[in-house]
């Protein structure tokens, strides 16, 4: 009886953690289910609370290895990969096939939420990103170093120029040429982590 009461009392508190953490706001680094992203924009009304579809969209390549921005559908109208993951603090994404070889990298402000991939080259995954439930919010909120309130979206320059989503971006500091955007262009946003039904 005492064993039973103990995995009970154990299960109650674990249960306690959990609600309480996702109540509170608190940061939560790994989830048991596959998502989207989507852009709400903070400052303008939205068509709708679910916000624009983000893709992966193409930022380059070389010998082996691919890069990746989060764009918006918009922009870049192909979803070669439709989910995303997070686990132990890592965002991950899934090809079409279901199959993981294409992970998040560092962001950092001023920077894109940038992805590569690779079949050939390895190495440990970035471990910075959490997702956090505050109770005013539909969804989950994307965070970087615990932070889920600096996304923008920023149109870039060029041929067929794409949104992207960018981190902690500063209108007032004159952008550096090479950037590639000009942040008073850019807005903000929250990144809602929109689940997807389990197979």
């Amino acid at each position: 009886m005492l064993l039973v009461e103990s995995i009970l009392a154990k299960a109650l508190v674990l249960a306690g953690l959990a609600v309480g953490s996702w109540a509170g706001g608190a940061d939560i680094t790994s989830l048991p289910y596959n998502f989207t992203i989507a852009a709400v924009n903070t400052t303008l009304p939205n068509s709708n609370s679910t916000g624009v579809p983000l893709v992966l969209g193409q930022n380059g390549a070389s010998t082996g290895i691919s890069f990746y921005v989060t764009s918006t559908y918009a922009t870049y109208p192909y979803n070669d990969y439709p989910s995303q993951g997070l686990v132990d603090g890592s965002l991950r994404a899934f090809m079409k096939s279901g199959e993981w070889i294409t992970n998040a990298t560092e962001t950092s402000s001023g920077g894109t939420l940038g992805w590569v991939t690779s079949r050939i080259y390895g190495g440990p995954a970035t471990k910075i990103y959490s997702v956090s439930r505050v109770p005013a919010e539909k969804f989950p909120l994307l965070a970087v170093h615990g932070i889920t309130n600096l996304w923008s979206l920023c149109p870039f320059s060029g041929f067929r120029g794409q949104t992207n989503v960018v981190f902690n971006v500063s209108a007032d500091v004159p952008p550096p040429p090479f950037l590639g955007f000009d942040p008073a262009d850019c807005y903000a946003v929250k990144l809602n982590i929109v689940p997807l039904p389990m197979n």
